[in-house]
Parts: C-alpha cells; structure tokens; sequence
C-alpha cells in the first residue's frame, strides 16, 4: 500500500466545465498554520453566530445598513430604523416610506454626533433618538451618503456632490457642490477614504482631496481618475484601510494608491456575471477570536467571500438557504456584528459556537480532481486527518459526528452514495478516519466531497489516498 498525499481544496473556485476543476470551500476557510504545524495548510469551519438582539423590521429585506457611535447602534432594517444603547435597549426612531437602499454616516460631533441617514431621497439627521429631515433647499434630492474631515458628502441629481457644513449636517451652501471633472460620469456613491473622497461612477472612477483655500468655496480638489466604474453603489466595502467593490467589468477590485487591483477569479466573475448586480450587496467584517478580516458579497442565489489576510475565496450558505444569513456587519462594544438578511435580526460572531442562532453549519470540501491521466485508476482506500474526539452536545449526531465521504466521477457534478465515517465522541483523540474500497476511475479522474454538519469544532488539515494506476 503506498499513501500519496492529496491537495485539499484552498479555495473555492470551479472551472467553466466541472471536469476541469470542481474545487470547492463551502462554510469552510484556509488558514497557513505553517511549515512547523502537522500541515501548511488547515481547512477549518467558519465561525458561528449567536443571536444577540432582535430589532423591529418590516417591508421587504433585512438589516439593511449599520452604523456604530459610542452610545447607539444605528439599524436599518427593512423600513424601520433603530437604536441600541449601550444596554441593549431599541429604540424605533423612525419608519422609512418604501423598501429602498437606505444609507448612513456619522460627523465629527462630540460627544454626541450627527447621523446622516439617506433614503428615497431625502436627507434625515438623527442626534441620540430624535431624527429630523433636512429641508436645505439648497439639497437636491441625494442618492446616498458618506464623510470625510466632518463634511457629508451627498451624490445628488445631475451628477452633483454636494457636502454638508462642516460638522453640521443640516445647513447646505448654494455653491458647495463639486462633479467628477476628468472623466464625467454617472455618479452612484462618494466614499470619504482616509485621506481622499473616491466619487464611483458607473464608467469611472475619481479621487478627490481635501484642499481648503480658505475661501468658503467648495474644497476637494479632484487628483487623479481611471475609466473603471462601479456595478453598484450597495456592492462597495470599506474595511478599515480596505476598499473593495464590484466594477462595472464584473471583476472584484481592491483598492491600490490610484488604482484597482482584481482579487476575483473566473469563478466569481461567472457567478456575478449570472446575477443582476443590482441586488448584490457587499460588507466586511473581523473576527476578533481568530483575527481573520472577510469581506463578503452576497445576492439571493449565493454568498462569495475573500479572506484578506490569506487572499482565498470561499461561498458561505446557510442551513435549508442557497446564500448566507449575513448581509451586513459592524464592530460594537467589542462585539463583532452580523445582520440577518431576510429579518431585524442581529448575531454575534464567535468562532467557539458551531451553529447559526441554533440552526447547524454545514461545512463542505469539495477537491480537485484526483486522477492519473491518461490512465484511470483504483481507488483502494481515503484518509483524512481531521480533528477528532469533539463529539459533544444534547443531538445525537453532536455527540457521534460523522465525516460524510462521497466521491464523483463527473468532476464534482454528481457525487455517488454517502459514506459515513464516525469522528469519534468527546475525548476519543485517537481516531483514525479512513475509509476502503471506491471502486475504479477512468482517465478523467474523481473528485471527492467531505462534509460535517454536526454542531462541534470542525476542522481538516490532510488528505491522502491509496491508489493503484490501470493500464500501465
């Protein structure tokens, strides 16, 4: 018998044909343990989410938007708007008029700042619980919103931006108002950066920089512009120092200095290119209890995410869904927050909890394909180094969880019956998880498929196989 070690799947990312290629991560992520670790690289379950909080939703969609202050959480979700205090009380602060985007960003007031919430085209300000509109007339009608250096900086009809006074989101100048200068365009949103405004159009993209004259008149100053526009103004994700969004070429960019780098593969861009990209809608989120930082694109047919830290892609999916719950995220009170896509509510993500508000997480890996061509192959025996012993919990497939084993002769389109493989109860370490007998592979290979839906710690640093080549 001569073991030959098999490359587990690092990320997600099927080829055009599944014969071709049929890697898969689903609810799953790599992680590089390292040259001294038992394997470089360890495939591990993503975290779990445990409800925190419930908050009033109605109309169509679930948590819509986040924003963070030291004193409330601002949600959006569906048509109501809500704040959380610090002790968890919500409070309803208003009912918006329709199920559209909805938008928000804080200013610089201390110690209570203004929030300025944008939908349907109209401008609201919330300070503590109280909201007002903004009735500027000097405002046209906004699309969206966001700051930079304590100005609200609102897209506007014809392409306009205009910015709110300094720190003071309700008065607006006649004149205070800037457009995209180099490559005029649709303007969809203006994201305050660290140091610039980046204005996304639908064909372009530019960046202004914050130079007052002292003069009273409008003070970004636009600096440099490419022709690479934006799919949607929902698909745009800042993450701390990150920038990402889908472009209007159906590639996924990540901001670099003036420009934007792809971090997508075919895969992605054929599952964006399949979907209207108007519905996508992106966020981002870290986890503090394993110091990955995701961000995340999700539609009604699928959740595709990026780890920054590792580069690699993988889909999330929830139990009895095609996406994934999560449609948007803040970090609060040291809590990492993630809002449930359908309803009000909000989750905690803690990589020590192995279901989604109760519901399990199954967790799926999909390889390469295995094969030997031009010839095909015996498939004599599978081993798989996974964690074991963690068998624990009230259900009985917690306390016995099982590895299910299946393996597919058509690269990854069908997979044959499941075979189940105990992983042994709590304590029980010494587990060998193997299994015998596959039968015969032609020269196009197989593509096996491990998944765990039990509710315990998940993870799979190794794969081997015993194989023998025909024809030879």
């Amino acid at each position: 018998m001569t073991i030959v070690p098999i490359n587990l799947a690092r990320r997600s990312n099927p080829a055009r044909f599944k014969a071709e290629g049929s890697a898969r991560l689903i609810n799953a992520y790599v992680e590089d343990t390292g040259s001294d670790a038992k394997s470089e690289w360890t495939v591990y379950a993503t975290s779990g989410l445990d409800l925190w909080t419930t908050v009033t939703s109605s109309g169509l969609g679930g948590v819509k938007a986040f924003l963070a202050t030291d004193s409330y959480l601002y949600v959006v979700a569906g048509r109501k708007v809500s704040a959380i205090d610090v002790f968890g009380a919500v409070t309803l602060v208003t009912t918006l008029p329709s199920d559209g985007a909805a938008y928000l960003a804080r200013n610089r007031r201390s110690p209570t700042p203004e929030v300025c919430l944008v939908a349907d085209g109209v401008a609201y300000i919330i300070t503590g619980t109280s909201i007002a509109t903004v009735t500027d007339a000097d405002l046209p009608p906004p699309i969206s919103v966001s700051v930079l250096d304590g100005y609200f900086l609102l897209p506007t009809t014809f392409d306009r931006v205009w910015i709110s006074g300094e720190d003071n989101g309700t008065t607006y100048a006649p004149a205070d108002f800037g457009k995209a200068q180099r490559q005029p365009d649709n303007t969809l949103f203006v994201l305050g950066g660290e140091r610039d405004a980046m204005v996304f159009g639908e064909k372009s993209i530019e960046w202004w920089n914050n130079s007052p004259d002292g003069s009273g008149t409008f003070p970004f100053t636009p600096v440099y512009a490419i022709s690479l526009g934006c799919a949607g103004a929902r698909t745009i994700v800042q993450l701390d120092r990150v920038v990402a969004w889908i472009a209007n070429d159906g590639t996924v960019r990540i901001q670099d200095g003036y420009s934007a780098k792809v971090i997508s593969t075919y895969a992605q861009e054929r599952m964006i290119g399949t979907t209207d990209q108007s519905t996508i809608i992106g966020f981002g989120w870290t986890e503090q209890t394993t110091g990955h930082a995701f961000l995340a694109w999700t539609c009604e047919s699928w959740t595709i995410v990026y780890d920054i830290g590792t580069g690699e892609w993988h889909e999330r999916k929830s139990h009895g869904r095609s996406n994934w719950r999560g449609c948007c995220a803040a970090h609060w009170q040291g809590l990492t927050l993630i809002g449930d896509y359908t309803d009000g509510r909000i989750y905690s993500v803690n990589a020590r909890v192995a279901t989604e508000g109760g519901d399990p997480i199954p967790m799926e890996i999909v390889t390469p394909v295995i094969h030997m061509a031009p010839n095909g192959f015996q498939l004599n025996g599978v081993f798989v180094d996974v964690v074991t012993g963690v068998g624990i919990g009230v259900l009985s497939e917690d306390r016995n969880p099982v590895l299910m084993l299946s393996a597919s002769i058509d690269g990854g389109q069908t997979f044959g019956p499941e075979r189940r493989i105990e992983i042994g109860p709590h304590g029980d370490r010494l587990k060998r998880v193997k299994e015998y007998r596959f039968g015969m592979f032609g020269p196009s290979g197989c593509a096996l498929r491990l998944a765990i839906s039990a509710s315990v710690d998940r993870a799979i640093s190794g794969l081997a196989i015993d194989a023998e080549k025909l024809g030879a």
